[in-house]
């Protein structure tokens, strides 16, 4: 009910205002030139804004700007860190271009970056703004002293978290990541403002986020990031599904100056080395375009943290029992995996007119990585003894391939601000499993195999307009809306025979010898063609965002959004915000906000099977997909969208320049949230398993709507910036 509500709201908020006619004007191009002002060299990166609007620009390598303005007075700002804000008011009268020239004052104590997220009109300080929003700007990012860009994230941000995986059948490969403790794919991720595609992957093992999707943040080469700005609030009104816990964008580089990086590290346990090379290098494109290019390679090695394993690995008769070099040694391999990724990514701008520009950016990037399972004992009945004796260490290897590519053009025209684009994402998962064998195919097993493949696929279509309307307040009326198309595609393609079948062999020796093994290669059998998938689904929306300054120290805002899947239906959810500044340098906000998260279709169609450990026993347990008459004989449902409530309050102080806290409390309701159901083992079930064809599996399970959920909590960031004479500016961050 109070979705509906407030998308009403916004609805008829939008009809009441008054029609205009306006004829066409003749914008005007802006450029200039950001320097140092003591040096005079100038400066790159920073952030070039029309005060009110959404219009910016950042600052090329040669530290100059570009903007597109119609006739009218503006209040152009400039802000980069360390500095102090640069100002002008320029006046627009059509025609012939206009230079303006900044040259800004160092003034270490200037701590607070801009932000787009959470607001369609103007950028906002993380104090300003009426829901909490952080920003992560170029040099903290390179401080942080991280090489992974979910690991610069975790390192910056409060209520973000990056577990590491071990043993995950993929997550330790591509690792899901948390905000505010919800799901992975309760996230919404967005790059330059534009959605994200998720992984291929979904965790099915006991890792962080089992039974959800994410995307993956690793596969954004962090060379390639200007800055990150994280919304800390149910979105989903603004942006759709998803962004139940917050929203992430990350923002490329654009004329960043030319560098080349080189990290290196190791553990104090001399493994897991890791060596990272970065470059970026940006390309004019004539007088007024940009091509930033930057490209990344890591190498990081594997991790080990397993004790010795004093268990019995052969026979008891066996006097292999008694050698040290094979019993009580260590020979798990529990920790970080091994990976190597390349990636390259580039970002362009060009303008092709006074008031129309085309953008592009995306990339790709590639993953190769090497996990261990659990270790094969020699007496284990899951072990072909003739080709591995003293048991075995099998190994899932992945090769992970990500690319994105978004498109547009955008512009201005008789106020209103247009941005119309595509942008299609695909991450394909091709998995491998090494030094393994399948013991029903006996001496003549392999010991390699090919697994099958996971692929997901997303375009998206996007138009969004927006524009400032006087309305007889003392400030305009900001008011963006737009539309969105985007189709899901989702692939499980089968490995080969070797990796899924039951080749007829019995266990050929031991106590157990005639006994009937586990089928397929192991640590991973292979995806069988009985899991293969290949799925769509198409979904439409469209939003209207409000926002004003109603007086002078209050500022309200309030969205609405329709989406329609072709798969389960419709929802609507709307968002209301609000600030109250009763004096300069404090202020209280707060929003309430409902949002959904549509079931992914990896979570509709995943099916597969993998050993999971009861005790120290294993078993082979399999996933149904919900709509398969396995799963809806032993209870499944159609899945539903998860539906979600959203209230948080909080206070911003910033009592002097170098000082900024806020607070903020918050309270997340979902129901019917997508998990994985528990095992379903009994004997009945079992049997009934074989019956259906699939004999020697332990457990079923499935994805089911089953819980409702309350997370709530608070979140306290601090920051505090001291000069500290000419060795610079110490600065403080806690949260």
């Amino acid at each position: 009910m109070l979705s509906r509500i407030v998308a009403l709201a916004a609805l008829a908020a939008l009809s009441a205002l008054p029609a205009q006619v306006e004829g066409q004007t003749q914008s005007t191009t802006v450029t200039g030139l950001v320097t140092d002002e003591a040096s005079g060299e100038p400066i790159a990166g920073a952030r070039v804004f029309v005060f009110g609007t959404v219009q910016s620009s950042t600052t090329r390598q040669d530290g100059r700007y570009r903007l597109q303005l119609d006739p009218g007075s503006y209040d152009v700002r400039v802000t980069y860190i360390g500095y102090a804000m640069g100002r002008d008011t320029i006046q627009v009268t059509g025609g012939e271009p206009i230079t303006r020239d900044f040259r800004l004052t160092r003034e270490p104590l200037a701590l607070q970056e801009l932000a787009v997220i959470g607001t369609r009109a103007q950028e906002r300080t993380s104090t300003e703004a009426p829901v909490p929003v952080d920003v992560l700007t170029a040099a903290e990012i390179r401080q942080s002293g991280r090489t992974e860009t979910a690991q610069i994230i975790q390192s910056l941000a409060p209520s973000f978290n990056f577990p590491r995986a071990t043993i995950g059948d993929g997550t330790d490969h591509s690792r899901p990541a948390t905000l505010r403790g919800l799901s992975p794919d309760q996230v919404l991720v967005l790059v330059n403002g534009k959605r994200r595609h998720t992984s291929a992957l979904i965790n099915v093992n006991g890792t962080i986020g089992r039974g959800s999707g994410m995307v993956d943040l690793n596969a954004l080469p962090a060379s390639a990031i200007d800055r990150i700005e994280i919304l800390r609030d149910g979105a989903a009104a603004q942006y759709g599904s998803d962004a139940i816990a917050g929203v992430i964008n990350i923002i490329l580089k654009e004329g960043a100056p030319n560098e080349v990086g080189l990290t290196a590290g190791q553990t104090i346990e001399s493994d897991g080395g890791v060596v990272q090379l970065g470059a970026n290098y940006a390309i004019p494109l004539g007088t007024d375009g940009i091509l930033q290019l930057a490209g990344e390679y890591r190498d990081r090695g594997f991790t080990n943290r397993s004790a010795a394993d004093l268990r019995p690995q052969f026979f008891a008769d066996d006097p292999r029992n008694t050698d040290p070099s094979l019993s009580g040694i260590v020979n798990h391999r529990q920790g970080d995996a091994d990976t190597k990724d390349g990636g390259l990514f580039l970002n362009l701008a060009k303008p092709l007119n006074q008031a129309v520009e085309v953008y592009a950016f995306g990339g790709g990037t590639i993953r190769n990585g090497e996990a261990a399972g659990f270790w094969r004992r020699s007496l284990d009945d899951r072990t072909v003894r003739a080709v591995h004796p003293n048991g075995f260490l099998p190994i899932i290897g992945t090769k992970i391939s990500d690319f994105s590519g978004v498109g547009g053009v955008r512009g201005e025209r008789s106020g209103w601000r247009w941005d119309l684009s595509g942008n299609y994402g695909r991450n394909l998962f091709h998995f491998d499993v090494r030094n393994s064998n399948n013991v029903t195919l006996g001496t003549a097993s392999p010991t390699e195999f090919y697994a099958g493949t996971l692929i997901f696929n997303q375009f998206t279509g996007n138009l969004d307009l927006a524009k400032s309307f006087e309305i007889g307040l003392s400030f305009p009326l900001n008011v963006a809306v737009g539309g969105e198309f985007r189709r899901d595609g989702y692939q499980i393609n089968e490995g080969e025979p070797d990796s899924y079948r039951d080749g007829g062999v019995r266990v050929l020796d031991g106590p157990n010898a005639g006994a009937q093994g586990a089928q397929g290669a192991q640590v991973f059998p292979g995806f069988r063609p009985g899991d293969r998938a290949d799925e769509s689904r198409n979904n439409v929306a469209g939003y209207v965002d409000l926002e004003a300054q109603v007086v002078d120290k209050v500022l309200l805002g309030v969205a609405g959004r329709v989406e329609n899947y072709s798969d389960f239906g419709s929802t609507t959810d709307g968002k209301l915000t609000a600030r109250f500044e009763p004096v300069q340098g404090f202020a209280v906000r707060g929003a309430v906000a409902t949002g959904f998260k549509a079931p992914s279709l990896g979570q509709s169609f995943f099916s597969a099977t993998s050993t999971n450990f009861v005790d120290g026993v294993p078993f082979e347990n399999r996933t149904f997909p919900v709509n398969t008459p396995v799963a809806q004989a032993l209870g499944a449902t159609e899945l539903t969208a998860e539906k979600s409530q959203n209230y948080s309050v909080g206070v911003a102080l910033n009592p002097v320049r170098s000082l900024s806290i806020t607070a903020d409390y918050y309270q997340i309701l979902i129901d019917d949230r997508i998990v994985f159901s528990g095992n379903f083992n009994q004997p009945g079930v079992v049997t009934f398993l074989a019956s259906q064809g699939f004999p020697n599996i332990g457990g079923a399970r499935y994805f089911t709507n089953a819980i409702d959920t309350r997370t709530l909590g608070v979140d306290v960031v601090a920051n505090y910036g001291l000069a500290i004479g000419a060795a610079g500016t110490l600065r403080l961050t806690g949260g």
